[in-house]
């Protein structure tokens, strides 16, 4: 079976390396040229929890990679969904399905866009509530880290019925994945927004400053861990009101890890992959300029639309805001479609 993975980032490298692995066809779709060569002249290298080297054909051509394959796994930043939706329109074949990691509201981007199209196909949308693994670095040509693969991950799709099926589907792809009742469900319980937002907003100018330090060690006193917990639970009140099904933070790291912590540094310190995560050394980085658009700062419109308080959450995209300046995106999905209209 032939898979398309839609973006040859850190994230896209390791999905290509893992589904060939695997045992499936891959082939990787970039716009950027010099990417696809050096996948195709030396292959996709990975060491971690994945080691060898992974033959992996890349195009530039969106309609090569999506011609023929059964899914199309899309890998690119949240910022990418809506556009890249666009470039797939026309393109898309009967049958296909489209596999979004993570969410972060991707697949209501690629209903509100191909609505049309995916209902005259039966192409069937869906999306993780995260990442599958942490991928702290990818080197040039085509060489990158895997750190420790979560052991669940929730996913849902639009139709929200089709959810156990696709899973079934995907039981050797990706037997990590289990079936939520609604993309609400993984988009409202993505797992990054919940700390890489508080962990930067109030560790920016060691950020700033290029500052060496752990992410989950230094950088999470019990003042700010108390913080992250109480910004946590505007977040749940916000799912109960949009229709989603609120789980906590500690909870949704207690599950995809499979273990039992009472709070999330305990849980973070005990954890080969976590230990070794460190704070970025510039404020311009992903963990603010995607999980504040597409994580807090989304939950904290859908706050104001529903009449939930986010006192703690405003704060923060706020302090986002005049911070980083002009170099704040703020633009996230603008839930024009009312979420009772998704099928």
């Amino acid at each position: 079976m032939k898979i398309a993975v839609l973006g040859l980032g850190k994230i896209g490298h390791n999905t290509a390396a893992l589904l060939t692995a695997r045992g499936y066809e891959v082939i990787g779709y970039t716009r950027d040229a010099a990417k696809a060569e050096d996948v195709n002249r030396f292959g996709i290298t990975v060491t971690g929890t994945l080691n060898g080297n992974f033959q992996v054909r890349a195009t530039t051509d969106l309609a090569e990679a999506v011609e023929g394959a059964r899914f199309l796994v899309v890998t690119t930043t949240a910022a990418g969904h809506k556009p890249l939706a666009q470039s797939l329109r026309g393109l898309l074949q009967p049958e296909q399905r489209i596999i979004i990691l993570t969410g972060n509201w991707g697949a209501y981007e690629f209903y509100t866009v191909l609505e049309q199209e995916v209902r005259e196909k039966g192409v069937i949308i869906g999306e993780t509530s995260g990442n599958l693994a942490v991928s702290p670095v990818l080197h040039r040509p085509a060489t990158t880290v895997m750190g420790h693969s979560k052991k669940k991950m929730s996913f849902a799709t639009i139709p929200r019925a089709a959810a156990p099926g696709v899973v079934r589907e995907l039981r050797q792809a990706f037997p990590e994945f289990y079936p939520v009742a609604s993309v609400l469900d993984t988009s409202m319980n993505n797992t990054n927004p919940p700390v890489h937002v508080p962990f930067c907003i109030f560790n920016i100018t060691r950020m700033a400053n290029g500052e060496d330090a752990q992410f989950y060690g230094e950088c999470l006193p019990p003042l700010l861990l108390d913080f992250v917990m109480a910004a946590d639970a505007e977040r749940c009140q916000v799912s109960r009101e949009v229709g989603a099904e609120p789980r906590t933070i500690l909870e949704l790291m207690n599950d995809v890890w499979e273990v039992k912590y009472d709070n999330l540094k305990e849980l973070a310190l005990n954890n080969p992959s976590l230990q070794h995560v460190k704070l970025p050394k510039t404020p311009y980085h992903r963990f603010l300029t995607e999980d504040v658009p597409y994580g807090y700062g989304a939950v904290s419109r859908l706050g104001k639309k529903y009449g939930v308080p986010t006192p703690r959450l405003d704060l923060m995209v706020e302090a986002y805001r005049c911070l980083l300046g002009e170099g704040a995106p703020l633009e996230g999905p603008d839930f024009a479609l009312d979420f009772a209209q998704l099928p």
